[in-house]
């Protein structure tokens, strides 16, 4: 039997809470995000791939913000790559919150298999998706767990139903 530290991250399970700085090196906590749909993107500044999934993650932020999206984009550059994570951020333009794991703490909670990698976390923070490999977001078809979420949410909301 595997130890529960090696069991693998899969959908329906809760997601492992972490606690990383942002740019503005203040602390994040996933947990601070309960009552939200969090988009949690793995991503590296020497990743070809995420920089191509990047434009698409900033189109979905834009169009699903008001909507009571979260996105958390977790750079696993190393501390020799820290400093190439600012200038990849305003070049690309990204306004939604970018932390930075230069450490490896989120790659062992969430086995991490490369990157991009990308888990949509429900409400109640239980992994509803899980996304390995680049994918564009302005495509209706990849939004699907993503978009019945959120409108869960809103109708919850509506309800006057407090999330938890």
């Amino acid at each position: 039997m595997q130890s529960a530290k090696y069991e693998p991250l899969t959908v329906g399970k809760v997601a492992p809470d972490f606690e990383l700085p942002g740019l503005d090196e203040k602390p994040v906590r996933l947990s601070d995000y309960r009552g939200k749909v969090v988009f949690l993107n793995f991503w590296a500044t020497w990743c070809k791939p995420c920089r191509e999934e990047m434009p698409s993650m900033e189109v979905l932020y834009k169009n699903f913000e008001k909507d009571g999206l979260v996105i958390l984009a977790v750079s696993i550059d190393r501390v020799t790559t820290k400093k190439d994570i600012p200038p990849f951020v305003k070049g690309m333009n990204l306004t939604f919150p970018v932390l930075v794991d230069s450490w490896g703490q989120t790659d062992k909670r969430y086995k991490l298999m490369g990157v991009p990698e990308t888990y949509i976390i429900d409400q109640e923070g239980v992994l509803r998706e899980k996304v390995i490999g680049p994918r564009d977001w302005t495509v209706l078809d990849n939004l699907k767990v993503l978009t019945g979420l959120l409108k869960a949410g809103a109708k919850t909301a509506a309800a006057g139903v407090p999330a938890t």
